[in-house]
């Protein structure tokens, strides 16, 4: 017997509720009806393995009789003799839709009263796509088209009293869940944490064997080479003069021998009053050398970001860099995490940095990679 989770449960209520009423309580089915479940039962499983639409048709054909029921009472009662001829002379099948010639089953009732499987089969495409049984097939239009190829299903379907009906679409709906392959790539049971955001906003920036500047850094270092890989790094501690290597910024990026981006870093807030003396040589180096300049800056005002602007320095605060993160993928942020770890080891070459990294980071995510290296 299929064991159905909480999610399932909760989703086929939604899909038969609408027909049978919310809180349905079947009466029991007598030995005669339960013949006629099972040959339903077994006509769709003799047929499933090259036809999976042979499920949504039974259970649209029950569906079909069930909301005839709400209008005919003589269908919520078990019709065991009830033949094909006498169900088409009850029910009137409609054949044309304004001028165009109808290839889906819709039956009338009494002259007002139409009810069509299309409708009935979306809602079961949509059922089960929910669920990710994404191998049910999708074309509801051609599930339907076949109807006629299958008026022995059907006139099973509407012999089945009203609490028949109910017990066959409880055990075809566990028919399908148990033999549909439950895709598992499309949903992640857990969310996975998204470290780099955490580390910008809530890891502490100083600590007493850390230069100022050092973590703020390393979250620019892990920041561009995450967004732009296919760039080389020239970097060297902080409070290492840039002339030193003949960088122009904190951070030069490469693509071979081009210098594509040079990138200033600044852990602080930037204004007029101190622009020049935080940004003034690295605006010379951009503006003299026709570089594309980036202001990594944490926060910035409005006047400083145009003037920075209008020298060709692109300003990017902590607000910028939250709002970009927020549209990566889990993977491109992890591989900024890393980053920072080889910034702060190989480039730093701080241990203790490193240390305390790695305990925030067990902290948030204890199963993350990086604390193979975590000694407490």
């Amino acid at each position: 017997m299929y064991e159905r989770t909480d999610s399932e449960i909760e989703a086929i209520q939604e899909l038969l509720s609408p027909h049978f009423g919310t809180g349905f309580e079947p009466d029991e089915v007598a030995n005669s009806e339960q013949i006629i479940i099972q040959q339903v039962l077994e006509y769709v499983g003799s047929r499933f393995t090259r036809m999976k639409y042979i499920l949504g048709l039974a259970l649209d054909f029950a569906i079909v009789a069930q909301r005839l029921s709400n209008v005919d009472d003589s269908a919520k009662e078990l019709r065991e003799q009830l033949t094909i001829e006498e169900l088409f002379k009850r029910y009137q099948v409609v054949t044309e839709r304004g001028e165009q010639q109808a290839n889906t089953l819709t039956l009338k009732f009494a002259q007002s009263t139409q009810v069509g499987i299309r409708r009935i089969e979306e809602s079961i495409v949509q059922f089960f796509h929910s669920l990710n049984r994404s191998k049910y097939p999708s074309a509801y239009v051609y599930n339907t088209g076949q109807w006629q190829k299958f008026q022995d299903l059907l006139i099973l379907c509407f012999r089945l009293s009203e609490s028949g009906r109910f017990q066959l679409c409880q055990k075809l709906i566990d028919f399908g869940l148990e033999r549909l392959q439950k895709n598992i790539f499309v949903t992640r049971e857990s969310l996975r944490v998204r470290l780099f955001p955490e580390i910008i906003n809530n890891y502490p920036r100083s600590a007493p064997d850390e230069n100022g500047g050092l973590v703020f850094q390393a979250i620019a270092c892990g920041y561009f080479k995450a967004d732009r890989p296919h760039l080389s790094f020239v970097v060297d501690k902080v409070r290492t003069g840039s002339s030193r290597q003949r960088r122009f910024g904190d951070i030069d990026c490469y693509y071979g021998l081009d210098l594509e981006i040079s990138i200033e870093v600044k852990d602080c807030h930037i204004s007029l009053k101190n622009l020049k003396q935080q940004l003034g040589s690295f605006q010379k180096q951009v503006t003299g050398n026709q570089i594309l300049g980036v202001a990594f800056v944490l926060s910035i005002n409005s006047e400083a970001r145009s003037l920075l602007s209008d020298d060709g320095i692109i300003p990017f605060a902590q607000d910028d860099l939250i709002r970009s993160v927020r549209l990566w993928d889990w993977q491109k942020q992890d591989a900024a995490v890393h980053e920072m770890l080889h910034y702060l080891a190989h480039v730093e070459q701080n241990p203790s940095a490193v240390a305390r990294l790695l305990a925030f980071i067990g902290e948030r995510d204890p199963e993350h990679n990086s604390l193979t290296y975590y000694q407490s």
